[in-house]
């Protein structure tokens, strides 16, 4: 992989005897090695293939002191030790407002990575697993809990200073329960909101939708257009690619009579260029489902108007041919 790596460093969080989270923090800078080089990689990986992220940037207003630092640090007024120092003190602060306690390791990384240049920032478990040693005496190994992060965040330098416009630059990880648990990770980055990738992902299906009354399509063509939609994002989510709706609209049929879906969607929805792909929205392009008052119901869009039927006046759905385990389960509890 080709990645040039800056600046490493490694400082931990640990509960002081008040039991208050403190920072200890290393004296220098790690220094470049295999070993070193291979963790990044990793961790670059790692993060590249997240999918529940979300993403912010800094307006001309933000004040953060993060991003403070960060700009010191761009402008070499601050060398990356003490950036990462001061870095590290305004993350405790933060976390202190926070009930709950998080220990670890916090991890700054500055690299380059093919024509960008990147900031990686992460707090990493340090664990402890049992181990054989040489005398086949068991023992205690200690390591860095690398895959499954929870509170990690990446800035695309590059981006922040060549496009004034992008409002992602800043991503970071998702908790599993939304933002709760990440939260203090981010107001410790200060940065605001930027890219909502379920939303640009609901607007896309919602386009696909649209495009395909607006041309007139007939219930067999509109599933073979959406199961184009929906290869075309599976494979770059698989591949780990975003989502180009210029690059999408190629992959669509279309015909001299229509406009193409790219000049469709761009004349009438709040879409940007590109995107990272949501699995659990693209469910939408195949399957509709719903739940709510103890219901829960889904089932593939091609059945609507031959096993399943929906009466619009009285709100009822009908469903012809009942699944096997569903039937059993029924007469069971009758």
């Amino acid at each position: 992989m080709s990645i040039s790596l800056k600046h490493l460093i490694l400082h931990s969080l640990e509960l002081a005897a008040d039991g208050q989270i403190a920072l200890q923090a290393r004296s220098e800078e790690m220094l470049h090695s295999e070993q070193a080089l291979s963790l990044i990689e990793s961790l670059h990986l790692n993060f590249s293939g997240r999918a529940a992220k979300g993403f912010g940037y800094y307006p001309p207003e933000n004040t953060s002191t993060f991003k403070e630092k960060l700009d010191l640090l761009l402008s070499r007024e601050l060398d990356f030790h003490r950036f990462s120092v001061d870095s590290g003190s305004v993350l405790v602060e933060e976390l202190k407002k926070y009930e709950f306690i998080e220990q670890g390791v916090l991890l700054l990384a500055h690299y380059e990575h093919v024509a960008g240049e990147y900031l990686l920032i992460m707090l990493l478990e340090n664990k402890t697993s049992p181990a054989v040693d040489e005398s086949l005496e068991l023992t205690a190994s200690r390591y860095l809990e690398t895959s499954s992060i929870q509170l990690a965040a990446r800035i695309d330098i590059t981006d922040m200073q060549r496009n004034a416009e992008s409002r992602r630059y800043v991503s970071y990880v998702k908790g599993r329960a939304g933002r709760k648990i990440a939260d203090f990770f981010v107001e410790f980055l200060g940065c605001d909101d930027g890219l909502d990738v379920k939303l640009q992902n609901t607007v896309l299906m919602q386009a696909v939708d649209d495009y395909c009354q607006a041309t007139q399509l007939d219930k067999e063509e509109k599933q073979a257009y959406k199961a184009e939609v929906k290869s075309y994002c599976e494979q770059q989510l698989k591949d780990g690619e975003e989502i180009v709706v210029g690059e999408l609209a190629k992959a669509l049929p279309t015909d001299d009579e229509n406009v193409d879906f790219y000049q469709f969607a761009a004349e009438n929805y709040p879409l940007e260029e590109q995107f990272p792909a949501d699995r659990s929205t693209l469910k939408k392009l195949a399957k509709c489902f719903g739940q709510g008052k103890g219901v829960s119901i889904s089932f593939e869009q091609k059945l609507l108007g031959e096993r399943v039927f929906y009466d619009e006046a009285s709100d009822t759905l009908t469903i012809v041919g009942i699944p096997p385990n569903l039937r059993e389960q029924l007469k069971n509890n009758n």
